[in-house]
């Protein structure tokens, strides 16, 4: 008999929920409904933008003083690129790995969640339950996430838990991630005369190569992710072969380990693209694409981590291994927001098969994961 976590997780695999180039629509939608079917649940919506909705389920507790458990889950996925082997909106199983786009990244983590609530029906829970599934969280700007803070829905004593794909370890440190926007502007000239242009492509490589280097040079080295990263994400500039490249834009990704700082990161941008663009006589702007995350460590002595680390071991019989997850989650960003530090990530699914051609997630992953947080959901 097929694991009803499973069963879920393909039904939302085979809903698309692209972004940006879809929506969250029909998902949410679905998820509302299969909430509302449960017994002593309170099922509500938050509108956060036209045709996208977050979507909150609550159980209340016998306890008031005990503190809410929140557990979100995204509902949006990057979108479908490249020659797949699977169908990515089929859902289909083969070889034990559910494959599909958002199958890791991060449905089954939703999946495991909304499954475990509805399992607790059969057993009294003390403390208040949440499962939210949200948007926009592979946006820029995260605004499922930011919409619960700024409206007030997330309780300001509650424990959370992000069921991002970790490979069923414990994370309780977030790498930071900042985008920049980099436009470069020189001025276009017919190829023949080149000297009479400013080669903004030019000035885009020497920056580029600056940004390595100066990124390289850092002394930070954590025990965990290792030395920060910067990658180019976007190149797009120039009009014609035979001109010289009037503008260049970039995009770029910078992911800090700490302790560096958000500011720390701002000033080698401007600093390597000032130098590159010195270079050849260039102006240029350099802006944050999005909201800017510095990294995120929790509080190593929340309670939930005890709690979960004791329902994994009575669930599972071994003990949880500890890792840390290198990008933001809406744990992270409501923690960035609000200063709320009791804030984990645990979740089936191995995060290199996020975002990747036929991704996929070991079926037995979602099995145990929903095991485990029905255990944590009843203590």
């Amino acid at each position: 008999m097929t694991h009803e976590a499973i069963l879920l997780t393909q039904k939302l695999v085979q809903i698309p929920s692209e972004n940006p180039v879809g929506s969250e629509k029909d998902c949410a939608t679905y998820v509302e409904r299969w909430l509302r079917e449960i017994e002593d649940i309170d099922v509500s919506v938050q509108r956060v933008e036209e045709g996208r909705t977050n979507v909150i389920a609550k159980r209340t507790g016998s306890d008031p003083s005990l503190r809410p458990l929140v557990i979100l889950a995204h509902m949006d996925t990057v979108p479908v690129e490249g020659k797949w082997t699977f169908d990515p909106f089929a859902g289909e199983i083969a070889n034990g790995k559910l494959y599909g786009r958002g199958a890791c990244d991060m449905k089954s983590g939703l999946a495991a969640a909304m499954t475990a609530l509805k399992q607790g029906t059969n057993h009294a829970n003390r403390r208040d339950l949440y499962v939210i599934a949200t948007v926009d969280e592979e946006g820029p700007f995260m605004k499922g996430a930011c919409a619960l803070i700024d409206e007030g829905l997330i309780p300001e004593d509650a424990e959370l838990i992000a069921t991002e794909p970790t490979s069923l370890h414990l994370s309780t440190v977030h790498k930071g991630t900042i985008w920049y926007e980099i436009n470069i502007l020189g001025k276009s000239s017919h190829c023949g005369n080149a000297q009479l242009g400013i080669d903004a492509a030019h000035a885009a490589a020497e920056t580029i190569v600056r940004l390595k280097k100066n990124v390289e040079a850092l002394s930070y080295h954590h025990d965990i992710f290792g030395k920060p990263s910067l990658s180019v994400g976007t190149i797009h500039g120039g009009d014609k072969t035979n001109m010289v490249a009037g503008s260049v834009r970039l995009e770029l990704d910078f992911r800090l380990v700490p302790p560096m700082s958000a500011e720390e990161a701002d000033k080698l941008v401007q600093q390597s693209v000032s130098e590159g663009c010195e270079v050849v006589g260039a102006d240029f702007s350099a802006e944050h694409y999005g909201y800017a995350r510095p990294p995120i460590e929790s509080n190593k002595e929340a309670e939930v981590i005890e709690r979960l680390q004791t329902a994994y071991e009575q669930t599972l019989g071994s003990q949880m291994k500890e890792a840390g997850f290198p990008a933001y989650t809406d744990v992270s960003m409501i923690g960035l927001k609000t200063g709320m530090r009791d804030l984990i990530v645990f979740g089936p699914g191995n995060l290199e098969q996020a975002h990747a051609i036929d991704e996929y997630v070991e079926v037995e992953q979602i099995e145990a994961c929903t095991k485990v947080l029905s255990s944590l959901m009843q203590v």
